[in-house]
């Protein structure tokens, strides 16, 4: 194992992490492994469709992952238990006729957003983690005094400038706050920490904005994202927490801690980055390729102590096709800093 997992950065004793997986990847098993070698949670609960949990299921236990806190939940029945809505039902609530995001990617937002109405018995405070986001010299999930902590892991110099206005009217309209600001860093970290008193709260003001108490929050979400166009979970929870909850909401680490060093890029498991690490491994381009998270370490160390570079806090590993077709004008500051990352200009 990496000696980078053996340097565990803090993580407070009882608290869950819950990821959203869309299917399974190439780097599906070195994410989760980190997850658990750098962090230790209670349990890690990963919330998938019907057939991926299966196959995590059966991957897991047939390959040996090091993921003992491991636990697998169907998303289409997510929030039957809780309110008898399906994913196919909340997802036909959308009336977009046109959007940059799929159905599936705003669900995937409730699937966060609720975590604690899906997963029975998950800790008071939860880490929810994009599946596509390795760990390698990461930020301790808490600060000293105890604080619940999360790494601003974007620079806001560049983005989508028109979505982000739409983000910023969603919080303002819906919980009547201003949108939380940092000088450098966005609240789109891909990951962060929510606690279950402040969603009560923010659930409570979203019905409060319908005029609804007896529609499902999940339902009223979707009717948001209908009236604004989109929204934006993270940022929503950050700037309702930094308003409402300012005494123990979860904190920042600046931009330059651990943003600096983040790299974000394409990769599906054929990429520049992938095809090093089966070389760096010597496993052939023919062989099924699901490193461990002590493989991609090595790899990770000796590459970037080859080229000079430092270790990054965390990759960000894109599989969607539109990243691998971005021009350079439209990458993020994370990706053109990488030697990972690929332009069709």
């Amino acid at each position: 194992m990496s000696r980078l997992a053996a340097d565990r950065p803090g993580f407070p004793a009882g608290r869950d992490i819950v990821v959203p997986l869309f299917r399974l990847q190439w780097s599906t098993r070195a994410v989760f492994e980190g997850l658990v070698a750098r962090y230790g949670p209670r349990r890690l609960h990963v919330v998938a469709p019907p057939v991926v949990a299966e196959q995590l299921r059966r991957a897991a236990d047939a390959e040996g992952w090091e993921t003992p806190a491991l636990v697998a939940h169907d998303e289409d029945v997510f929030f039957i238990g809780r309110f008898g809505l399906s994913k196919a039902e909340l997802t036909a609530v959308l009336d977009l006729e046109k959007s940059l995001y799929p159905g599936g990617w705003f669900y995937q937002q409730l699937l966060k957003l609720g975590a604690d109405d899906g997963i029975e018995g998950l800790s008071d405070a939860f880490l929810i983690w994009d599946s596509d986001l390795l760990p390698v010299d990461a930020w301790p999930a808490v600060h000293e005094d105890g604080r619940l902590a999360y790494a601003f892991l974007q620079d806001r110099a560049r983005g989508n400038a028109a979505i982000v206005a739409k983000w910023e009217a969603w919080i303002r309209g819906v919980l009547g706050v201003d949108p939380a600001v940092d000088e450098q860093g966005t609240f789109v970290p891909h990951h962060m920490w929510f606690v279950r008193e402040h969603l009560v709260t923010l659930r409570r003001r979203l019905a409060e904005y319908f005029g609804d108490h007896e529609t499902p929050w999940p339902v009223l979400m979707m009717r948001s994202a209908n009236e604004f166009g989109t929204f934006s979970e993270f940022w929503i929870y950050a700037s309702w927490a930094q308003a409402r909850h300012a005494d123990d909401a979860p904190r920042p680490y600046p931009y330059r801690e651990y943003g600096a060093t983040t790299e974000r890029f394409f990769e599906d498991g054929s990429a520049p980055f992938a095809t090093a690490a089966r070389r760096f491994l010597a496993v052939g381009p023919d062989a099924s390729f699901r490193p461990t998270y002590g493989d991609l370490m090595r790899f990770v160390e000796a590459e970037y102590a080859r080229r000079s570079l430092p270790l990054p806090s965390s990759l960000s590993f894109e599989a969607s096709e539109r990243h691998r077709l971005k021009g350079r004008a439209n990458m993020h500051v994370e990706e053109l800093r990488s030697p990972w990352h690929t332009a069709a200009d």
